[in-house]
Order: structure tokens, then sequence, then C-alpha cells
């Protein structure tokens, strides 16, 4: 036997490689995670990258543009633009390549944005606005936007990051939040029962999945805000409501997925009790017609 013959086919830059993904990432249940002492309770993997940009197409979709902001004409002009928690970065890279002559930043804890491949006008910066907060000086963007953070912050830390936000932003400027209503129209009682273990799962994360029903109170709170203005949309999640219904669908079994490791650990069942929970409610969405809101809020930094 030839004692040098690599059998793994391992090289020193990717072991180096490997303990690179050892100190940024954990690994549960054969799912990537962060590894930081952010509360964030989904992945970061491929398989998160593919249900995110999912997300991004039917949410455009549903709502018929990328933001609600009054901000077309000043984008066409030039303006600069963040993206907190951009995640693989699909938003920015959009939307400029949409309004060339504005300038569009995302900042997101996990590298999962591309580096290379990019419009010259768009840029990305590994940051936890939790730590530390903005890297930026005050008055720096006309346009500020956050998207499906539920998974992310406690009540107390949505308001550090929305007074964080309005700091960053220049007077007139408009920030836009996107969340996901925490509760289905028309849901059966097995998905009642399910939506209150996933309280419970991120009740135990110290995590804010309500936050769609207190975003608006919390802006107000701030003081730093004009009008807040909200544009709902109330979507299929079955065979029910055609194409669009059945993807959406799709997207809400690949979220299960994203949130099974953690949240069998914290309700304490096993994988096959987990599946046929998941297996069960989405058979009653289905026979309930049940439909899920998505709320957009916005407003002018006063």
């Amino acid at each position: 036997m030839n004692a040098n013959k690599n059998y793994y086919n391992i090289s020193m830059q990717s072991i180096e490689d490997y303990d690179d993904i050892l100190d940024k990432f954990r690994i549960i249940n054969n799912r990537r995670f962060h590894n930081t002492t952010s509360n964030y309770a989904l992945p970061n993997d491929e398989i998160e990258i593919g249900r995110l940009e999912l997300s991004h197409i039917l949410l455009k979709n549903a709502f018929g543009n990328n933001f609600s902001s009054p901000v077309h004409n000043k984008l066409r002009d030039g303006i600069s633009v963040l993206d907190v928690g951009c995640g693989a970065g699909r938003w920015v890279l959009e939307n400029a390549e949409n309004y060339p002559k504005s300038t569009f930043v995302g900042i997101d804890m996990s590298p999962i944005f591309p580096t290379d491949d990019k419009p010259q006008n768009a840029g990305f910066i590994e940051c936890n606005v939790l730590d530390g907060g903005l890297p930026f000086p005050s008055n720096t963007f006309d346009f500020v936007h956050q998207k499906l953070l539920y998974a992310a912050f406690s009540e107390k830390h949505w308001l550090l990051v929305i007074k964080e936000i309005a700091r960053v932003l220049k007077p007139s400027g408009y920030a836009e939040f996107m969340e996901m209503g925490p509760l289905l129209h028309n849901s059966g009682p097995h998905a009642k029962k399910t939506h209150e273990k996933f309280f419970r799962y991120y009740e135990a994360n110290g995590l804010c999945f309500d936050i769609a029903d207190k975003l608006k109170g919390i802006m107000d709170y701030t003081k730093c805000f004009g009008e807040v203005k909200i544009e709902n949309r109330i979507i299929a999640t079955g065979k029910w409501g055609g194409n669009f219904g059945e993807l959406m669908n799709i997207y809400l079994r690949m979220s299960s997925e994203a949130s099974s490791a953690m949240m069998i650990k914290v309700i304490n069942c096993t994988r096959q009790e987990y599946d046929k929970m998941f297996e069960d409610y989405f058979m009653e969405i289905e026979e309930f017609k049940s439909s899920i809101v998505y709320k957009r809020f916005y407003a002018q930094k006063l």
C-alpha cells in the first residue's frame, strides 16, 4: 500500500478552508448555521440560499415590485441605498441592475453574498448590526430596506436596530421593512397548535416571531419617522391558489425544514414526529384554504 496516497484528496489549502468553516459556522443535523453570539434561528447553507431566492421571487410578484416606498424616481436619478440582512444579495443585485445611477450596499452577518460577480454599483459587507451597530456615519443613506428578519431579533433588539437605521438614514429618507404575519388566515386546529409550537421555539431563542404585529408601534415609539404606511398581501398557501399557491406551499415546506434542526430540540420531539406534525399541517392548510399575510411598513425620517 502506498503510504503517501491521499485517499480523501484533502490538500493543505482545503484543510485551511475547513478550519475557516469551523470558525464561522456550526453544523446541526446536517445543516450549516452561524457560529456567532447571534440568536438567529435559521441556517445559512446552500439549501437556505435557495429558500431565500424563492422568497424574493414570490414576494416581488405578490407586491408587484421590490419596494413600496415612493423612491423610484430618486433611484433612477441616483441615491445611496442600504439593505440590512441582505442574505444572498438578490434584492441588492436586482435593484443595482435596474437603477445603475444609484449605489446599493448589502450587509449581513453571514458572507453568503457574492464577492465577485456583481454590478459595479453594488457592494456587500459582512456585519452583525447587533455588534456595535451599522458601520456607517449618520445621515449616509437615502433609502434603507430590511426584509424578513423575524428569526433574528428580540423585541428589545428590534428597537435598537430601527433606531440605528434611522441614524444612518438621511432626513426625509425612507425606511422600509417587510415581515410575515405570525398566524395563517383560515387556519384549522392543527395549524394553530403548530404555530403555538413555533412561538415556543422562537421565544426559547429570545426572538420576536410576531414582529409584524408590533413593528408599526416600535417605529412610532422611536419618534424618528413620520406617518408609517402599511401595505399588505394575503397569499394563498396551496394548490387551491394555483401555480403561485403551489410555489408558496413549496416555500413554506422549505421553511419548516430550515427550522427543523433547532426546533426539534426546543419542542422535544423526534424527527419522525416533527415530519408528521408538518405533513398534517400542510394537509390541513390545503383543506381550509389557508393564506399567509406579508406586510410592508415604510416611512420617512423626520
